[in-house]
């Protein structure tokens, strides 16, 4: 989609919009906001909002797959849930939730592709009943059932791979039982209003993403191995400005010639963390964020994004307090539908 100066648009992965102000290249534009600010923006975050845009990209999508269907972003604290994989029992009849049939939705709460298989288990015996994909962030439609035929999804089985874009850490691909007691799909009281899905559900845990990234296997090294990693994670903390080279270990993170995303997850910093210490791990990433904030003045960045993951929140308040004594950007979260809670947004207004 092209833009010009003066169209008005809304932001796909925040909530808002503006006005493009300049267009810096065939990729990116400027919005100027509310506030008065321009802020860049890759143009495939944006949608041009004229009369029916909007409504005629929510048809395409329906038309792609009918079955699936975003899902919502609850607002506050209530009615947030772990990010992960979910089925949902949903009452058809959702003002009599113990009459009528049930639809049966796979939610994919995460910010991963899922490829699936189902097998169902009738008479003790397992069955291949489906296979296919869903979307990050949504919810797939897989049956409508009369709730006397809940019996042949009793202890189930649900096959995942998990599958992301760019730079990522995979997972492991996992197989899930369906634990699910049927005497509460008779029972009124467990089907709870779920914020992502704007019904009544009752809803059964499949894997949730923080335990899937924990079982995966660390790989060991030597430690006199460490001993060279941490010095070379180190070399660079007191020495002169970093100098902007034909190639920039930023190349690695730019999702565009001035956008940049940076994983500060200690598993992406270093290979492994056997011997360090907490007040270690946050040196070493705090350090590669200073090294990494450093180089985008000198190569001109106008964006970055840093995943600092929510944990305790040390990482994020020591990220914020370096950040608050310089001039010259803004800094606020990410985008909530792309990085949850887990990272921060720094604009660069002096860099043009």
């Amino acid at each position: 989609m092209k833009f010009k100066p003066g169209d008005k648009v809304i932001f796909l992965n925040e909530k808002g919009g503006g006005t493009v102000s300049q267009i810096v290249n065939e990729k990116v534009v400027k919005v100027s906001i509310e506030d008065g600010f321009e802020i860049p923006y890759a143009i495939t975050e944006l949608l041009r909002a004229e009369s029916g845009a909007v409504a005629a990209a929510v048809a395409e999508k329906e038309e792609e797959n009918t079955d699936m269907v975003p899902l919502f972003a609850p607002t506050g604290k209530t009615g947030r849930l772990d990010q992960g994989v979910y089925l949902a029992f949903v009452p058809t009849q959702q003002e009599k939730l113990l009459e009528g049939s049930l639809e049966i939705h796979l939610v994919n709460h995460s910010n991963h592709e899922l490829l699936f298989g189902l097998f169902l288990n009738p008479a003790g015996n397992f069955h291949g009943t489906d296979f296919g994909f869903v979307n990050a962030q949504s919810a797939l439609l897989l049956q409508e059932i009369e709730r006397k035929d809940i019996e042949d999804w009793i202890n189930g089985l649900v096959q995942m791979i998990f599958f992301e874009s760019g730079r990522s850490k995979p997972l492991k691909p996992i197989s899930a039982a369906i634990l699910l007691k049927p005497i509460k799909l008779f029972k009124e009281e467990s089907f709870q209003f779920e914020a992502l899905l704007r019904k009544k559900a009752l809803l059964v845990s499949l894997g949730k993403m923080e335990e899937l990234a924990a079982s995966n296997t660390q790989i060991d090294v030597m430690s006199d191995n460490l001993k060279l990693l941490q010095e070379k994670m180190h070399e660079g903390s007191i020495a002169p400005a970093p100098i902007k080279n034909a190639s920039s270990f930023l190349d690695k993170h730019k999702v565009d010639d001035r956008i940049a995303e940076i994983d500060l997850h200690i598993t992406e910093l270093v290979e492994t963390t056997t011997g360090l210490s907490n007040t270690d791990m946050v040196k070493i990433q705090t350090d590669y964020f200073l090294k990494c904030l450093d180089q985008a003045i000198v190569e001109k960045l106008s964006k970055m994004i840093f995943i600092h993951g929510v944990g305790n929140g040390i990482l994020k308040n020591e990220i914020h307090r370096r950040l608050r004594n310089l001039e010259g950007i803004q800094f606020h979260d990410a985008s909530y539908a792309r990085y949850g809670r887990g990272a921060t947004e720094v604009v660069f207004y002096r860099n043009k």
